[in-house]
């Protein structure tokens, strides 16, 4: 198990959340109790009370209190957290129910563009690679002594990576929705200018120090 959060740091992040593969979108309870003026125990008892009676299927996360003691919270999709205020009344209530909802909604457009900007990089990844293929099968014959054909797939990708967000190690699903459409521009560049050497007769090592030395250069998003 990992370290667990504290209290602050839950009541710190937005208000609504999504997941780190942009799909499970979520607030906690203590989030609805700060903004709702409820005690977290008090909140915590109206989600047990829903469980109880087969009205929520929700189950508890913990988070350490000023003492290092564990203390319950819920996490809270947009159905879970619209049953758990639905007896909450008053103006500022009805108005805090409407901010909530809003913001569900902006956040699940958000995570919906992001799918779509994910989407759109699965193919130019995929020509890339074949470019790549192609690249590293004219390597083997060139240098067929050298680890570098071998290892052109991960050096590429990486080099695309830092180029779009700063680290080689940055993962897809870390990635915003620009640095995605960065990605997917870079990888298209990548797939022609490996053809256009190609069909030039430039040697595949050539090639291959060329697009790494653009790359690390980030002028082929120029």
């Amino acid at each position: 198990m990992g370290t667990l959060p504290n209290k602050a740091d839950l009541q710190q992040t937005n208000i609504v959340n999504v997941d780190q593969h942009h799909k499970r979108i979520t607030t906690n309870s203590l989030q609805v109790a700060k903004h709702f003026d409820k005690r977290p125990s008090n909140v915590n008892q109206r989600i047990a009370s829903l469980v109880k009676r087969g009205r929520l299927k929700v189950k508890p996360s913990y988070y350490l209190n000023k003492q290092g003691k564990q203390q319950k919270y819920y996490e809270l999709n947009r159905d879970h957290f619209l049953l758990v205020v639905l007896g909450f009344t008053g103006d500022k209530a009805d108005g805090y129910k409407a901010d909530f909802i809003q913001l569900f909604n902006q956040v699940e457009e958000d995570a919906k563009q992001w799918q779509a900007h994910r989407q759109n990089v699965i193919e130019p990844t995929k020509t890339c690679n074949d470019s790549t293929a192609r690249l590293i099968l004219e390597l083997k014959k060139e240098i067929p002594e050298s680890r570098k054909p071998e290892l052109l797939y991960n050096h590429i990708q990486k080099a695309v990576n830092k180029a779009a967000t700063g680290n080689a190690n940055t993962k897809r699903a870390e990635m915003n929705s620009e640095q995605l459409k960065l990605v997917k521009w870079l990888e298209v560049r990548v797939h022609e200018e490996i053809e256009r050497m190609r069909a030039l007769n430039v040697s595949a090592v050539d090639i291959r120090q060329s697009i790494l030395d653009t790359l690390k250069a980030n002028t082929l998003a120029g």
